[in-house]
């Protein structure tokens, strides 16, 4: 399961950063174009995503795994049986 969730993560960071080089690319068309207005906007867009990015790489490093609130252990897991 941590395999799956760490393969989805690592997708979802793939797109973030794909996002981000299709904004800079287009941001540098409209600079380009003297179109700042609309330049300043994808920049604005770009520092999110940016950001985004970086606290979701720092989270996975400096904190612990989440563990996956659907899974409840067995006795073999535990060493105890599971109440409820």
């Amino acid at each position: 399961m941590a395999e799956a969730r760490r393969a989805i993560e690592d997708a979802a960071d793939d797109e973030l950063d794909t996002a981000i080089a299709t904004l800079r690319s287009r941001e540098r068309e409209l600079l380009v174009a003297a179109d700042s207005e609309a330049a300043f906007e994808l920049m604005s867009a770009k520092c999110v995503l940016l950001s985004t990015l970086k606290n979701r790489r720092r989270c996975r490093t400096e904190s612990p795994a989440i563990p996956d609130l659907g899974h409840y252990p067995d006795v073999s897991e535990t060493g105890r049986e599971q109440e409820g």
